[in-house]
């Protein structure tokens, strides 16, 4: 019986993504290791996450580093350095702004909803510039820019999207003015350029995803301005237990909550350096698109997909497409509810299967990236069942 099973919960054949609520990421056996080897003594975390925030800053490029729980951590930690700075009676206010450089200007046509919002945890009040549709310019972000301006976020997911100021535009904007920026960029880790351009780009704090280099979901680390990042750590989980003067309690910071365990932040560290030498095409991409054939070879001839159009992801056949490799499914002939309806028929035997689906539109994808090895043969099980 299997560990789930016991639990009373069914197991999830994830064809999506590296999803946060599928549990994000699939640990490598020397990341597993290593957190064995981590549990098996204490460490003083304050020594551990400063010194793995060097690693990560030099393996990123940036002046300083600081692991967190996660980018959303991330974010919510560095609207905290930017609105209160290290003044203690200040971090101890915090969500309650009052007073405090509390603006955050974000572009309306470059937002993630669900994301952005973790810089109103600490109390960071957002200005919106431009328009959804038309875009911002230059002048209209700087016109925005006042004596209340903590920060501008911007939020990178593959290319920047038309009509918006570009990441080198926002950073030419802000600096005039001395206003730091704070960049969405979680997944950006692949090509390895997205772990040290932006911080070339003088991003003064870039957050990103611990599950996007092979480590633990609930990691994830900031890069960037040496003082603002150690701003960042006071105003962390560890700030508060202990901070550089192991003052526990001083720094009451809203960071408190967002914990690590000394083996999520090694485990972290030894994803993150094998992430940086690893040969990806050879370790990920091959054994991706083997299962990507072989499914697209045992279902495409199914009955019930007769009129479905199967097409690679990416189109071309190879290399990798943010974080995804595999088929995209288009049920042309088919309503969005019917195409809703497969989807949950996927998920009603154990395991479920999950699939890349954006809760809209009558195509969805398959992604093998996040496949684990064999349940290419689960998938394909399923498949012929439902549309054989």
């Amino acid at each position: 019986m299997s560990i789930y099973e016991e639990l009373g919960v069914k197991r999830v054949v994830n064809a999506s993504f590296a999803l946060t609520r599928l549990g994000g990421s699939s640990l490598s056996k020397e990341v597993l290791n290593a957190m064995e080897e981590a549990n098996e003594s204490y460490a003083y975390l304050w020594d551990l996450i400063k010194r793995g925030g060097e690693i990560i800053a030099e393996g990123c490029g940036a002046e300083a580093g600081w692991i967190t729980s996660g980018a959303f951590n991330g974010l919510v930690l560095s609207a905290a350095a930017c609105i209160a700075g290290r003044d203690p009676e200040k971090i101890r206010r915090l969500p309650d702004t009052t007073g405090m450089k509390n603006e955050i200007i974000l572009q309306r046509a470059n937002r993630i909803l669900i994301y952005d919002r973790a810089m109103q945890v600490p109390g960071g009040k957002f200005v919106l510039v431009g328009d959804e549709r038309w875009g911002c310019t230059p002048e209209l972000m700087e016109a925005a820019i006042t004596e209340n301006t903590a920060a501008i976020n911007h939020v990178i997911i593959g290319a920047d999207k038309p009509r918006i100021l570009t990441i080198e535009e926002t950073v030419k904007v802000a600096h005039k003015h001395d206003v730091p920026v704070i960049l969405d960029c979680s997944g950006m880790t692949y090509p390895l350029d997205g772990l040290t351009k932006y911080a070339k780009m003088g991003v003064d704090l870039a957050c990103y995803g611990g599950k996007y280099v092979g480590g633990p979901n609930s990691t994830g680390f900031v890069v960037g301005r040496k003082d603002l990042v150690e701003t960042v750590a006071l105003h962390s989980f560890i700030g508060h237990e202990a901070g550089p003067l192991e003052q526990g309690g001083f720094y009451r910071g809203i960071g408190r909550g967002y914990k690590l365990d000394r083996q999520e932040v090694v485990a972290l560290l030894v994803a993150f350096k094998r992430w940086l030498v690893m040969d990806h095409e050879k370790e990920r991409f091959e054994p991706a698109w083997k299962r990507t054939r072989y499914i697209e070879k045992r279902i495409k001839k199914l009955p019930g997909l007769k009129g479905v159009k199967i097409s690679y992801i990416p189109e071309s056949g190879e290399g990798c497409d943010y974080h995804k490799i595999g088929l995209n499914l288009d049920f042309k002939d088919r309503t969005e509810e019917e195409v809703q309806d497969i989807i949950q028929s996927l998920r009603v035997d154990d395991p479920e299967i999950w699939v890349r689906y954006g809760g809209f539109g009558n195509s969805f994808g398959l992604n093998c990236l996040t496949l684990l090895p064999g349940e290419e043969k689960i998938l394909v099980d399923r498949f012929t069942k439902i549309f054989g």
